[in-house]
């Protein structure tokens, strides 16, 4: 479990023991109450946070772009990513937010596009997101080093943090971009919540015995080349969160490269998915495969076991990759998630 949510099951055991003592009229040698232990600081693991005993202004932050000082909280967010654009709105009230891009915007690739529908959109131009005097600017490593140091220049305050997709990380990125925005208690609130939905999960698919679990493909086909998702894609996260096994990373590929049709027989899959959006041709694909004779003996296909499954759950490095695993879960074991309904996340008040 991780330090964020040990801290109160900590403090409840430590009330619970004092109360036990002195019910039964026990007491200290000294005749004083024991005292609950001090709950752990859930920010104390998380890399990146200089001084968590610190939730004062100034604060500082290792970001990728080196140490960051932050004045004062901040009220005017932008990001260039639409996974911290998820995670941001889920720890900030929406209207400090006050840009974003097109990305973000389109629900073909985004989670939070209805929050985002109104606001004005920005590019990577340095004078373009200037032009939104934001007084923070958090970011992935995607975005030129150029880039970052002439809005650094221009006095905005820029953290550039990765995104990671497993578990530990998932957790890591909610409490420091919540450290990063003044906002502690809300980020340890949705780091209580995404872990209780993952440990439900696991309670239920970690007990599968590795005989049971069936071999899973990611297939996407875009420009008439094919693609999986290997070891270390976002995608290969969610089908081993689920209780699958990654054909893909079994075969020895890594992130998400070009496979072809004979590699699909190769691996020998049991359920495909298709994680493409519809105006990209999913049911296209999807019936392509399904179609094609030199398939006809892949376990997948002959059981029409193909699926279309939400892009934006699938592909975002936010923790809403989790509904995705949520929902490949009633997929793999329709007969333990049989009428259970996944809701969204929530949203602070």
């Amino acid at each position: 479990m991780h330090p964020a949510i040990r801290s109160a099951v900590f403090l409840t055991v430590g009330i619970v023991l004092a109360l036990a003592i002195a019910a039964c009229g026990g007491s200290s040698p000294a005749s004083t109450p024991v005292p609950p232990p001090p709950a752990p600081n859930p920010f104390a693991a998380v890399a990146g946070i200089v001084d968590p005993d610190n939730h004062g202004w100034p604060r500082e932050v290792e970001g990728l772009n080196g140490r960051i000082t932050i004045a004062a909280k901040p009220q005017r967010i932008v990001t260039l990513s639409v996974g911290h654009d998820e995670m941001t709105y889920a720890l900030v009230p929406a209207d400090r937010v006050v840009a974003v891009g097109s990305a973000t915007k389109n629900p073909s690739y985004s989670n939070v596009a209805h929050l985002a529908r109104d606001l004005p959109t920005i590019s990577r131009e340095p004078e373009v997101i200037l032009a939104q005097n934001p007084d923070i600017m958090v970011t992935s490593p995607f975005v030129k080093v150029e880039i970052v140091e002439s809005l650094s220049n221009a006095g905005l305050t820029v953290v550039q943090t990765s995104l990671e997709n497993d578990p530990q990380a998932r957790i890591n990125n909610i409490l420091f971009l919540g450290y990063i925005y003044g906002e502690e208690d809300r980020a340890v609130e949705l780091a209580a919540e995404v872990q209780a939905r993952f440990d439900a999960l696991q309670a239920v698919v970690a007990a599968k015995p590795d005989s049971a679990r069936p071999r899973v493909l990611s297939a996407t086909r875009y420009s008439d080349k094919l693609y999986t998702a290997g070891a270390g894609s976002t995608e290969g996260g969610i089908i081993d969160g689920a209780g699958g096994v990654n054909v893909a990373a079994l075969a020895g590929l890594e992130r998400n490269p070009i496979i072809s049709l004979e590699s699909i027989i190769a691996m020998a899959p049991e359920v495909i998915l298709i994680p493409q959006p519809l105006e990209f041709g999913a049911e296209e694909f999807r019936q392509d495969l399904l179609d094609n004779p030199a398939l006809a003996e892949v376990p997948a296909i002959a059981d029409r076991r193909v699926y279309l499954v939400s892009g934006i759950l699938y592909t975002t490095l936010s923790f809403w990759n989790l509904r995705g695993t949520e929902d490949l879960a009633k997929i793999l074991w329709p007969e333990d998630f049989a009428g259970k309904e996944f809701g969204p996340f929530s949203f602070p008040e």
